[in-house]
């Protein structure tokens, strides 16, 4: 019975290592970035310096909001468990997939580099090891071991981290919206049914649980949705100044398709993002059709003072009920987003484009 708790503590010790190991590698590689002698456009050197900094904040602001997002995760399977009649949401099932897949693309892409280094083996380590073609097998395998490693460390870093973020908010946001559909639609027919003070209670306190998880997520998520977008503009800009100072192309087809495959990766998870943030407003819309049923349904029909007070009640709440996600507060997360960012995105490549073409 003593070893369960150890074995925990032993686990808890070795993540809160390992995620410390990595923020002191990224610290590192800032530091690097900053002070070594490698050349580097100015542009793509600035993007490059930004993105580890996005990444270093994404994970210290993780390992400090743990606790709050754990508790609003609980939060949510609470309120999820309130249902009466609650039908099979399989969104778990489908975020265990989107896991599954953020962590397939980054394994096969370090198998393919590591396959690639296999077979140039003799022209890496002539690069990196100083060395003939006759240099021992072992010190060529240490190599080939070493890159491997140092490409899956780069690939989970770089890739796999901030698309398992973005699967973290997209399940939390549509975790909340349909259930919270859910509640409404229950509501609903309650309410048609029977108009009466309890049903108007349970449906009063039924909104007030669901603005005090709306609270909790926008404290526990906002700031990583806001570093979540910032960390997409600085790949898609960081994309754009290797292509328009051709960086990318004089450091061979590996770095290009790397960065290309990163930068379609993060579009791939920005589109899904704003997507199930977005699909709170439909919750609105139908709280409104609900409310225009309750009057169709009950004012045909003698309703005394009282009544009619305790509908005005039930009225006001839904008429007041605004629920948006943002990024700390500086934008909304909705479909509105996909305008204001294609058009930053093709201005800044546009100004890329010409300011470097006259250097």
């Amino acid at each position: 019975m003593e070893e369960m708790p150890i074995c925990k503590k032993i686990k808890s010790i070795l993540k809160l290592l390992t995620e410390m190991i990595i923020v002191v590698l990224t610290s590192y590689t800032i530091y690097l970035s900053l002070t070594s002698g490698i050349e580097f456009k100015t542009t793509y050197a600035v993007t490059t310096i930004l993105i580890n900094s996005l990444l270093l904040l994404l994970r210290i602001a993780l390992l400090l909001k743990k606790n709050e997002v754990l508790k609003t995760l609980s939060k949510l399977s609470a309120f999820r468990n309130g249902l009466q009649n609650k039908s099979q949401i399989p969104l778990r099932k489908y975020a265990i997939l989107a896991s599954c897949l953020t962590l397939l693309l980054p394994l096969v892409m370090v198998i393919s580099s590591t396959v690639e280094l296999l077979i140039n083996i003799d022209k890496f380590s002539s690069i990196y090891l100083h060395a003939d073609q006759n240099s021992t097998w072992d010190r060529k395998l240490c190599l080939a071991l070493f890159m491997a490693s140092f490409s899956t460390v780069y690939m989970m870093h770089y890739i796999a981290f901030p698309g398992l973020v973005i699967v973290l908010l997209s399940f939390v946001y549509l975790t909340f919206v349909k259930t919270f559909q859910q509640h409404l639609e229950a509501m609903r027919l309650r309410l048609l049914e029977r108009f009466s003070k309890d049903e108007i209670s349970k449906s009063l306190a039924i909104f007030t649980a669901v603005k005090n998880i709306h609270l909790n997520i926008e404290k526990s998520m906002q700031l990583f949705s806001f570093l979540a977008y910032v960390l997409i503009f600085s790949n898609i800009l960081q994309m754009i100044s290797g292509i328009v100072t051709s960086f990318m192309s004089n450091k061979g087809m590996g770095n290009f398709i790397i960065t290309s495959t990163t930068l379609g990766f993060i579009i791939i998870w920005f589109i899904a993002l704003t997507l199930c943030g977005a699909q709170v407003e439909k919750t609105e819309v139908f709280l409104r059709n609900m409310s225009q049923d309750i009057i169709t349904k009950n004012f045909g029909d003698e309703i005394d003072g009282h009544k009619n007070l305790v509908y005005m009640n039930l009225f006001n709440a839904c008429a007041d009920f605004e629920l948006r996600f943002t990024g700390c507060g500086m934008f909304v997360v909705d479909k509105k987003l996909f305008l204001p960012v294609t058009g930053i995105m093709v201005t800044y490549g546009v100004l890329f484009a010409t300011e470097v073409s006259k250097i």
